[in-house]
């Protein structure tokens, strides 16, 4: 959505499934519903946001996953359409959308992680039929190819596992345990395994580790390459998301008390973190985390716990700086952005004043020794150094 992005959530002691729009209003689907479950959203190239989710109705008539529709943003609501006759009422676990417009959504339980495909679901695959695989999440690349990933803990196939699909959304070979070799959690606590396409025909996949967040970047559904992003200790949720020029990548995650994140200019090829954090509720848990890319900036919204009940805590992030100061062969200190310089960065510190060029240089000339300097930039979090 324009300026912000819609949320889709169920309350199971009321039977409610809700959407909360970029405003802050919550627009209620259903409710009083025997059963509801965990929802997932797409929009259609026509401007139709579908709503999917498994449930019944009050009837006990129509049953398994549904689908609502919206053509106005959100704010009003129709259906429910039945989807394939073999969905269930668990969760829809993941969401993506085919470049001609047809949905895929997933459901996952005991001997299935089952892909549907189409509108209502008319075409499905299990693509992982083996005990058990969850978590899983769906993207679509910009050259159309549909990809899965979820974590399993089945005998000889556990791992954080990454498959292609085919056009009909079948798995076109066996799945590839990607975290193999690194500190990967042997159990996560993710609510989901993060799976986003990029711009150019990237995939990223990330998972957390002891002691890092490591993504993966694919091209084409092989491997390029595995980094890590140190964290402060074990990371709870993790969430990936790319703003929408399909080229910067946001990595989220949390961790203690804070929410933590950090931008990549250009995963497919380099990074150089710069870590951004915020903190979370004082004295909640979270649950839950899921992040929307939007421009300059990623939109978290975190589960977390509440009384009564649980509460939707909603925040945005902007990039950080760093600053690298050298004194030879003279005193400059350069102002970066992932990897990219920074244009226009104003320092300040002991009366003096500069400001960076294209390279993101600035002459330290006129700053006095052991001065204090903070950098600022409209749309960054800043940053600080002491003149050596």
């Amino acid at each position: 959505m324009s300026g912000g992005a819609l949320v889709a959530y169920d309350i199971e002691s009321t039977g409610s499934v809700d959407v909360l729009d970029a405003g802050g209003t919550t627009h209620t689907v259903v409710s009083g519903w025997p059963a509801v479950s965990d929802p997932q959203l797409v929009r259609k190239p026509d401007g139709t946001i579908f709503l999917y989710f498994g449930g019944s109705t009050p009837d006990l008539k129509t049953q398994g996953a549904l689908r609502f529709a919206s053509i106005d943003g959100g704010a009003s609501w129709s259906g429910p359409v039945k989807t394939n006759p073999a969905s269930t009422i668990g969760d829809v676990q993941a969401s993506a959308l085919r470049r001609d417009g047809a949905p895929l959504f997933s459901q996952d339980g005991t001997g299935f992680v089952n892909v549907y495909q189409g509108d209502n679901g008319g075409t499905l695959r299990n693509d992982f039929n083996l005990c058990c695989g969850y978590n899983e999440s769906l993207a679509v690349d910009t050259t159309g190819l549909a990809q899965l990933a979820f974590w399993s803990n089945a005998t000889g196939k556990s791992g954080y596992m990454y498959e292609k699909l085919d056009e009909a959304g079948g798995a076109t070979a066996a799945p590839v345990n990607l975290a193999a070799g690194t500190d990967a959690q042997a159990s996560p606590s993710i609510n989901r395994l993060p799976l986003v396409a990029a711009g150019a025909g990237n995939t990223f996949m990330a998972w957390p580790g002891a002691r890092h967040v490591t993504i993966a970047a694919l091209g084409a559904g092989k491997l390029r390459r595995k980094f890590a992003t140190g964290t402060a200790g074990a990371p709870r949720q993790v969430a990936l998301a790319v703003e929408p020029d399909g080229t910067k990548l946001w990595v989220v995650w949390t961790q203690g008390k804070y929410l933590w994140a950090t931008r990549l200019r250009d995963a497919a090829h380099a990074a150089t973190p710069i870590v951004v954090r915020t903190p979370l509720p004082a004295g909640r848990t979270p649950y839950t985390l899921e992040a929307v890319g939007l421009a300059g900036q990623v939109q978290a919204v975190v589960n977390v716990s509440g009384t009564p009940g649980n509460t939707l805590w909603r925040t945005q992030l902007i990039p950080g700086l760093a600053a690298n100061t050298s004194r030879k062969p003279k005193p400059v200190v350069k102002i970066r952005d992932d990897v990219a310089p920074v244009k226009g960065a104003t320092l300040r510190g002991g009366g003096k004043i500069a400001h960076t060029n294209a390279k993101g240089l600035a002459s330290l000339k006129g700053f006095k020794r052991h001065a204090l300097v903070k950098v600022t930039k409209a749309g960054y979090f800043g940053t600080s150094f002491r003149v050596t």
